[in-house]
């Protein structure tokens, strides 16, 4: 059998071989990060201790910020594999394997192979898109699922069958609400008025088809926040909401950023996608042509632009937000490669620079930290932070070949940018994403672990260290869940989360406290013990009063 041929009659295989090659391995090369990563697997962790899979707990206390769906997947994960990072991330892995296969049969079905598996590749050669699925984060499932739903209002907007697409929208609008919240309601209802607004308002459904959508996605939601209600009162659905509408409101937990905080997030995030996609992403929607093509292009840049202003407009912005925009945006991409490659055009000149000039920027940044040691001495006189300055004063334990990952990098875009020189699109841009695909893991294997010396491991390693201790152990001046965690706390008395109360209250165990370098003042009383100090990270111990 021919190369061709195989490929032809194999291809969904390959994709999957192809998401399981990138995103299984090195799972749990580096510990989870706060704080999402180990918020999440702390629920997971606390679900399995208590036997309480309806109710989300950090510390033993309800959670009110997020629905269970992912973290009972986490749970079935750790089953499994026991309570580490690869549990806690392997969900995601799955989610990346079901994300790749799903966007390539759409891509083959609409458009053909060849924009399918360019498809694939966006995904898998663009950086934070890649890492998403490496990650044990909520929003790869809860965008997968708003995808989906979108998906089906883009069958229903042409297929006869409209029935069955209102139920499935609804379907999959549900999953999302309970994978993370009722913003999935406003982007697939958001995505609908403009597309609506776009036909001119032509009226292509029938209110029995918005009450289908209504009750499928209610039907599905209500599965736990029904049974929430009815187990334990309005409590969790009230705190819930008003902390979503906190989230629009208010800069949440110092998540203010300006306005223009997303588009550099994609623009640097996202890349090479970004930049391959950014001509097209302002190219005047053609969804009232009526083929499918040009309205499937219409729907992810409606997609695209629904979700990046809309979280561009919420108070709170952090970069989990516009993930969701992966998705339509790797897509466009790919539109983009094959149809230069069709009219037989180049990438423009702005396009291949940018290109060249990040590649090259990141190279440079990648083949630099590992000596960041032998510089860092000019350095820490003009850092004002005292917290910095302890994260640098540890030795990375870097042993040159890190820089290795960054040189071919560097290679690489060099290969690439000679190709999109030569008009050579098709063959630039797999160059450079091919590559891109198991530079991303490598990074994440030799180079992460290094990084995470200076941030977060001093305070890991403190306490793995007390993990067989009957203690207390809280940070104090800063927020974390890795104490949790990684300590493996058990069931203990409420009061555990009353700062006062461990400081200088009738404690019945010894206390253990971690602060950061700087922010002692008000916080230290005669009673707490400085053990000792490590990467910016301050770590003291109250005992039992005689």
């Amino acid at each position: 059998m021919q190369i061709r041929e195989f490929i032809k009659k194999f291809d969904w295989l390959i994709v999957v071989i192809w998401a399981c090659l990138l995103f299984i391995p090195f799972l749990g090369s580096v510990h989870l990060f706060d704080w999402d990563e180990i918020n999440f697997a702390e629920s997971a962790r606390e679900m399995l201790l208590t036997g309480n899979y309806q109710k989300v707990q950090i510390n033993f206390v309800p959670f009110m910020e997020k629905p269970p769906l992912f973290f009972w997947l986490q749970v079935l994960s750790m089953k499994i594999f026991g309570v580490n990072e690869f549990a806690a991330r392997f969900p995601n892995a799955l989610v990346g394997i079901a994300t790749l296969s799903f966007v390539f049969q759409i891509g083959k079905r609409i458009y053909g192979r060849s924009l399918a598996f360019f498809w694939v590749l966006l995904i898998t050669g663009s950086i934070t898109p890649h890492l998403y699925f490496k990650s044990g984060i909520i929003d790869p499932l809860y965008n997968l699922f708003i995808f989906c739903s979108i998906y089906q209002f883009f069958l229903f907007t042409g297929n006869e069958n409209k029935t069955k697409h209102s139920w499935l929208m609804g379907l999959f609008m549900g999953l999302a609400i309970i994978t993370k919240g009722p913003v999935a309601v406003i982007i697939v209802l958001l995505s609908f008025i403009v597309y609506w607004a776009l036909n001119r308002f032509k009226l292509f459904f029938s209110w029995k088809d918005i009450l289908r959508v209504f009750i499928s996605s209610l039907l599905v939601s209500i599965i736990w926040f029904g049974y929430e209600t009815l187990q334990n009162g309005p409590s969790f659905l009230v705190e819930f909401f008003n902390y979503q509408v906190d989230l629009f409101v208010n800069p949440v937990a110092g998540h203010g950023q300006p306005f223009y905080y997303h588009p550099i997030v994609l623009l640097l995030g996202a890349f090479p996608s970004s930049i391959i996609a950014l001509k097209m992403l302002f190219n005047r929607s053609k969804i009232n042509e009526g083929t499918e093509h040009a309205r499937f292009l219409g729907m992810m840049q409606i997609m695209f632009w629904v979700v990046l202003i809309l979280f561009s407009v919420v108070t709170t912005k952090i970069v989990h937000y516009s993930s969701l925009c992966y998705i339509p945006l790797t897509f466009i991409a790919a539109y983009q490669i094959i149809l230069l490659f069709e009219k037989a055009e180049p990438f423009t000149i702005w396009q291949t620079g940018l290109i060249g000039l990040i590649g090259f920027l990141l190279a440079m940044i990648f083949m630099v930290i590992p000596f960041i040691d032998s510089f860092k001495v000019d350095l820490l006189p003009a850092i004002n932070d005292e917290f910095a300055k302890g994260n640098l004063s540890l030795d990375g334990g870097w042993k040159g070949y890190e820089a290795y990952p960054g040189m071919l990098l560097l290679i690489t875009v060099l290969m690439a940018i000679a190709q999109l020189f030569k008009h050579e699109t098709l063959k630039g841009s797999f160059l450079l994403l091919f590559f891109m695909s198991f530079f991303i893991p490598i990074v994440l294997k030799v180079i992460a672990p290094r990084i995470e010396t200076y941030s977060q491991n001093s305070a890991i390693e403190f306490y793995k260290s007390i993990e067989d201790q009957d203690c207390y152990v809280e940070t104090v001046g800063f927020k974390s869940y890795a104490q949790y965690f990684y300590k493996k706390v058990q069931p203990w008395h409420s009061k555990s989360e009353d700062e006062s109360w461990l400081m200088s209250g009738k404690i019945d165990k010894p206390v253990y406290f971690v602060l950061k370098e700087g922010n002692l003042e008000n916080h230290v009383n005669p009673a707490m013990k400085e053990l000792y100090r490590k990467g910016g990270f301050v770590f003291f111990k109250r005992e039992v009063p005689k």
